[in-house]
């Protein structure tokens, strides 16, 4: 009999963990002259690329193909120059909190705490805040921050509404298994 429920409880575990984590696809971003962003991007999103000079970094936005919407948009920021000194993890994070205090104001949180995580290229920072008036056709929930990925710092926003939380994971996820390929 106990052994009956450790197996059904296994099993219910291993279903509802396959359950949450999405399918996902390895995408690659040309960056100008300086080689390629590459992520496990989860099946069932569309991407748009923007750039707004050929030179510039691009912005990439990811959308649902279909269901409820949600969107994401990543952004692989470059050195502008050697002269220009890589950005640090206590840089990353001091920005983040300062994007977090400025989120207070239209922010249901009184408190907005910053999250660290990590890559396998680098540490990252992130806060989440509920807007306290959301227009019509705005969303809810906002998740932003950064992350170093080699020599890129990459800038996030993650957009959605109630019961949507596991995109945020699969973002999180996502943003996780970025790299940077040089030329």
């Amino acid at each position: 009999m106990l052994s009956n429920m450790i197996r059904a409880v296994a099993v219910s575990l291993v279903l509802i963990g396959g359950a949450s984590a999405a399918e996902t696809a390895t995408k690659s971003y040309a960056l100008p002259e300086r080689g390629r962003f590459q992520m496990n991007v989860p099946v069932g999103w569309a991407e748009q690329l923007r750039r707004p000079a050929p030179a510039s970094p691009p912005t990439i936005t990811f959308r649902p193909a279909r269901g409820r919407s949600f969107e994401i948009l990543v952004t692989p920021i470059w050195r502008v120059g050697t002269d220009v000194p890589a950005s640090t993890k206590e840089a990353i994070r001091q920005s983040v909190q300062r994007a977090a205090e400025d989120a207070k104001g239209q922010a249901v949180e009184k408190s907005i705490p910053v999250v660290e995580f990590s890559s396998s290229t680098g540490p990252g920072f992130y806060f989440s805040a509920t807007d306290k008036a959301p227009k019509q056709g705005e969303f809810r929930y906002m998740t932003q921050g950064m992350l170093k990925v080699g020599d890129l710092t990459v800038a996030f926003t993650i957009l959605t509404n109630e019961g949507q939380e596991q995109v945020t994971r699969d973002a999180i996820g996502m943003l996780k298994s970025a790299v940077h390929i040089r030329p």
